[in-house]
Parts: structure tokens; sequence; C-alpha cells
């Protein structure tokens, strides 16, 4: 009697922790969420790819080939496109950010505050924050998250503490 109570506590919570997770589609809410190994760089870079009107970085070290072509790309289209870096360039990895002002894009150094991770407003809607550096292969590198999320209030919160870092920030020289 004893073991028959067991087996009907256990096999439903042991049937329920092995259920696979079934994944919702990202546009049924206005947020999405990537963790690295997985498609975190991806995100960011169709993100900029939908953006209109204008899309601000800030980050340690802008060092992704991808993530540098798509705000060169969103710049060609019109977008207006400004970046805040501030740190140094990890050994190995090339900056974006002089390629990026070639490329007529705005490129400020903070020189007061380093970043943890990164974060990017595109549209003054959409706010790309988490533990994502904006580096070259973070996403096979790191254990990496990505949060996107779709809120006005939140994007003009993100804006203005964008604006303050841009307000005391540099051109760096030979940008």
């Amino acid at each position: 009697m004893l073991l028959a109570l067991i087996l009907l506590v256990l096999l439903p919570v042991s049937a329920w922790a092995q259920a696979p997770r079934m994944p919702e589609p990202e546009q049924s809410r206005p947020w999405a969420v990537y963790f690295a190994p997985d498609a975190g760089a991806q995100a960011v870079v169709e993100a900029i790819g939908r953006a209109r009107k204008s899309v601000r970085v800030q980050t340690v070290a802008l060092t992704s080939p991808p993530i540098a072509e798509a705000l060169v790309e969103a710049h060609q289209r019109g977008v207006s496109v400004e970046v805040i870096v501030n740190g140094k360039v990890p050994k190995g990895r090339v900056a974006a950010a002089p390629s990026l002002a070639r490329a007529g894009i705005a490129v400020l150094s903070d020189r007061a505050h380093a970043p943890v991770g990164g974060m990017a407003v595109i549209d003054r809607q959409v706010v790309l924050t988490g533990a994502f550096s904006f580096a070259a292969g973070p996403d096979n590198a790191s254990a990496e998250n990505l949060l996107v999320i779709s809120d006005a209030g939140l994007a003009a919160r993100y804006t203005e503490n964008w604006q303050a870092h841009a307000a005391h920030s540099v051109r760096p020289s030979g940008h």
C-alpha cells in the first residue's frame, strides 16, 4: 500500500519534470529572451535590421562583425545610429568603432563609466539589455543572456540614461 502511494505521488512529478518545454511564439508577448550559445547576436542583428528611426548602443567594446555590419546598414538606410563604447578591446579582437566612425556613425567614448554587458534602444520603443557584450563570438564563448523588450516607457528610461552618458562622452581620437 505504501509503495502504491509513493508511486502515485512520484510518477506524475517525474513525468512533469521530464516533459518537453514547448516554445511560445515570441510575438505573443512584448519581450523575448535569448541565452548563449544560441542566437543572441542574431537577435541583435535582426532587431537592428527592423530599426526605422534610431539605434542607440552602449557597450564596453563592440567587436562583433555581424552587429557592426547591421549598424552600418541601418545608418545607410537613413536610421540615426549612435554608439557609446567605454572599455578596452579584448585581446585578439578587432574594435568595430573605427569602421563605424568611417561609415559616418557617431561613436563616443565614455571614459567615466564601464558598463557590464551592453544595451541598445531602437526607435525609442525596443530595449536590448542583459548580460550581452556585443563582442565577437559571445554566443560560443560565454553564458550570456539578451532580453529584448518592446515598451516605450522603458525605452524612454534607457534613452535618458544613454543621453546622460553621451553628454560626458568624447569622440575617441582617430575616429
